[in-house]
């Protein structure tokens, strides 16, 4: 009987991180390409975009700093040229003038849309996975990033998974499995958030955290909880 040939490759997860780097490679290459004709740079783009996603677009430098993995001065020196561009304004708190906060204006909340098409062109893509397949893929981006954070490499998200208001695998034969407090709402994998405006850091050892410390407790009808 002829053996069959065996097909010599990375390790799976040396496989997974070539994958991953390929997407972010393309990301900031795209990022790299747009700066030469528009004039805005990658980490520009990251502020803005950031300041975008903030309820009242705005954020103090120090926030800007620790959510975008960056030193302080790096930070100010983006900030600075930002303002320049007339895309950002700076304001001092008046009860601590020490304190300042970077608003988001109408132009750079325009630059940073045109900017950075990569959610929609990322979005459109995961479109061509199964709902099945779009959901284990958040669930294993979650840990992905969980992991990373309990490392120190990335700022500590606002995830699900790592909020005191969550509570794991409490309804136990359901398709709605986790628990918010903050709602009081069951909800399944596929509503996993990644950016919770409610979030609360749990406590590194807190056991509330751990399912099988927990009982399903009474709730009400479970309404949706949409994935962020």
């Amino acid at each position: 009987m002829t053996a069959l040939m065996k097909i010599d490759q990375d390790p799976l997860p040396d496989r997974l991180v070539t994958g991953l780097s390929k997407i972010g490679l393309a990301m900031k290459s795209r990022a790299w390409r747009r700066k030469g004709r528009q004039g805005i740079g990658p980490l520009q783009i990251q502020v803005l975009t950031f300041l975008r996603s903030r309820p009242n677009q705005s954020a103090t430098v120090s926030t800007i700093a620790r959510e975008l993995s960056v030193k302080l001065p790096t930070a100010s020196e983006v900030i600075r040229t930002l303002e320049h561009k007339r895309l950002v304004r700076r304001r001092r708190r008046e009860i601590d003038n020490r304190v300042v906060t970077v608003h988001l204006t109408s132009l750079g909340a325009k630059a940073g849309h045109v900017e950075n098409r990569w959610p929609e062109i990322l979005a459109s893509a995961t479109e061509n996975l199964s709902m099945q397949e779009q959901v284990a893929l958040l669930t294993a981006l979650v840990k992905l990033i969980r992991a990373l954070q309990l490392q120190g490499e990335i700022p500590v998200a606002r995830m699900c998974i790592s909020c005191e208001h969550f509570r794991q695998h409490v309804h136990a034969e359901s398709d709605q499995p986790h628990h918010c407090t903050f709602y009081n709402v069951a909800f399944g994998d596929q509503a996993f958030r990644l950016d919770c405006p409610e979030y609360v850091e749990a406590p590194a050892e807190d056991p509330s955290n751990n399912a099988d410390s927990h009982k399903a407790a009474s709730v009400t009808q479970p309404q949706s909880l949409s994935a962020g």
